[in-house]
């Protein structure tokens, strides 16, 4: 990911150069010191599009990663911050980050005291790592950062077995965890002392509190389509050019139609794998564009070996290779916005701020709780997670309840949506959305604070059946509203939606029947032509990197290889990306032959 680096204490590495050159993906990308000496390094990399700003003062080094939205004296803002970590004054950065929207990591070097903080905004847009190597200290915005120091200081990252139980549970691992032991993510909303590595909890989400229950809908609605409005303008000032990633979802939707209002340096792009570039998706997309006369553009996209390799290679881990296509998406758009800052913007954010987030089952206990949340999102079956990895069902399951115990809501309901927030959210798809970066910008005016926190604060009972979110929908566009809703194959105004809407909700007291039934829906075991590459690719990596005393078990992986055909095409290549990450040293150097 383009984007800071610090290391603290770099004497012991002398090659600081050569690991960011390694990060330097193709030839846009440059690497930048901006403070080096023999105690701190800091430093980045990117391409001359992406947003890295650096402040000097009196008595600091700051460097700003990303964007502040909705105010133009950003340097006076960052200036604020950087003193008051400096002055140790946290409650008033607690302040200052609770009224701050914008996708950021800031890092401030003291040079009298020669300390070095580190900052994020309050949903962790920015994933950033940080490990101790030996008796060096970094923190980065690239996981290949620290694990090519590691390989350069021959010290070995041994794979994290629970993190990789959780991440095939879940496409995901929970809390600050990652792959590799020792090597952790920054929770969001957090100021971290990088020699001490204490961390400091700025802002702690909280969802039952619902300020806004004595609100009639309409006048909900009214407050979030100003806010939203609001936040498409904000992140549209900051751009040459907005493109809207439009899918046939409502949260792409709703985002092509809000900056519709307030830029008309807009247009809108759809992709598709080849053999898909007239389905439902496609159809629903170019009829939306043509609704709001939005210049819509089609990409016809894939998953080369070239791509899934590249995801190994920028991600290590993070991101499944299934996703290559999106890559490739990201490629392409940026290169037709050559010429010129173009900002992707996609719906992200939009499944988690507006729809009602109400465990889709009763529960009446914690236990239950948590019994829920692995059978309604888990990916994996446990018990074939636990015969992988071999740590037994009741210890995964016990990882999953300390996270939910974790969270300060006392309703179960709301425990469910922090869970879907701060781990499905933040942990799982801000990493995908990331995945954008390393070709253009991307941002969402769904993650806007004011907009987000204002959403989260009206009652489920609004959000039921998408109530709330058809008549949002409606305020930013009648017309959009109409065109069907690409999953329901009917707009969300009509009957039938309706009646598929409340079967679907029906079979969440049945988890085991309703993944059959999406399964069928979507053609859950329809296998890709390459399907039969990836299980030979696993194979090969079980025969020649697995060993007895590896993660996952390569007798246990032989027995899912002997029946490859009751698992998904997105499965088998989550799989494959967690043998890559941790079986060998391949993710760290780009391979010299295709993965597959």
């Amino acid at each position: 990911m383009p984007g800071i680096t610090a290391i603290e204490n770099p004497r012991e590495c002398t090659s600081i150069d050569e690991i960011l050159r390694a990060v330097c993906f193709d030839d846009r990308y440059r690497r930048h010191e901006i403070v080096g000496d023999t105690d701190m390094f800091v430093g980045y990399t990117g391409y001359e599009s992406y947003p890295v700003d650096v402040f000097e003062a009196d008595e600091y080094t700051a460097a700003f990663e990303g964007y502040l939205y909705g105010t133009d004296a950003v340097e006076e803002t960052i200036d604020d911050a950087a003193t008051y970590i400096i002055d140790g004054e946290h409650e008033k950065l607690r302040q200052w980050i609770d009224g701050r929207d914008g996708d950021f990591l800031l890092l401030v070097a003291d040079r009298t005291s020669g300390k070095l903080w580190v900052l994020n905004d309050v949903f962790g847009r920015l994933p950033t790592y940080r490990a101790t190597v030996g008796e060096t200290t970094v923190v980065s915005r690239e996981l290949k950062v620290i694990r090519e120091l590691a390989r350069r200081l021959d010290v070995n990252l041994e794979a994290d077995r629970l993190g990789v139980s959780q991440t095939l549970l879940f496409r995901y691992s929970l809390g600050t965890r990652t792959l590799f032991e020792g090597v952790e993510r920054l929770p969001p909303g957090s100021l971290l002392d990088v020699e001490t590595g204490a961390i400091t909890a700025l802002y702690k989400h909280r969802f039952d509190w619902f300020e806004n229950r004595s609100h009639s809908t309409g006048e909900n609605v009214r407050r979030l389509t100003e806010l939203f409005l609001e936040a498409c303008a904000n992140r549209a000032s900051v751009a040459d050019e907005t493109v809207v990633a439009l899918s046939g979802g409502l949260d792409s939707r709703a985002v092509v139609a809000g900056y519709d209002h307030v830029t008309d340096r807009l247009s809108a792009a759809t992709s598709a794998m080849k053999a898909n570039d007239e389905g439902k998706e496609v159809t629903v997309a170019r009829k939306v564009a043509k609704a709001l006369d939005t210049d819509w553009n089609f990409y016809s996209v894939e998953r080369s070996d070239r791509h899934l390799d590249d995801v190994l290679d920028f991600t290590q881990g993070m991101n499944n290779v299934w996703i290559a296509n999106g890559l490739h998406f990201a490629e392409l758009v940026a290169d037709d916005h050559t010429h010129h800052t173009a900002m992707l913007v996609t719906g992200d954010g939009g499944d988690k701020a507006i729809p009602d987030l109400t465990c889709p089952r009763s529960v009446a206990t914690t236990g239950e709780l948590v019994t829920a949340i692995i059978d309604e999102l888990s990916y994996f079956p446990i018990d074939t997670v636990s015969e992988l990895t071999g740590i037994p069902e009741r210890e995964i399951v016990a990882s999953v309840r300390e996270r939910v115990d974790s969270y300060p809501e006392t309703n179960l309901d709301q425990k469910y949506a922090h869970f879907l927030v701060r781990e499905r959210g933040i942990n799982w798809l801000n990493h995908g959305e990331d995945r954008t970066r390393y070709h253009l910008w991307s941002t969402t005016p769904f993650y806007s604070t004011p907009f987000f926190f204002e959403a989260m604060a009206c009652p489920p009972k609004q959000k039921r059946g998408t109530s709330l979110y058809r008549e949002f929908l409606t305020g930013l566009s009648s017309t959009a509203v109409e065109i069907d809703y690409a999953d329901f194959d009917a707009p969300i105004t009509s009957f039938e939606y309706r009646a598929k809407r409340y079967a679907y909700n029906w079979l969440g007291d049945y988890p085991k029947l309703k993944n059959g039934v999406v399964a069928l829906l979507k053609g859950r075991n329809n296998r890709s032509p390459g399907t039969r590459d990836v299980v030979r690719s696993i194979t090969d990596v079980n025969k020649d990197h697995l060993g007895k005393d590896s993660v996952i078990s390569k007798r246990q992986l032989g027995h899912l290889l002997n029946d490859d055909e009751e698992y998904s095409d997105d499965q088998l290549h989550l799989l494959l990306t967690i043998l890559h990450a941790i079986a060998d040293d391949r993710v760290v150097t780009r391979t010299t032959e295709p993965i597959l």
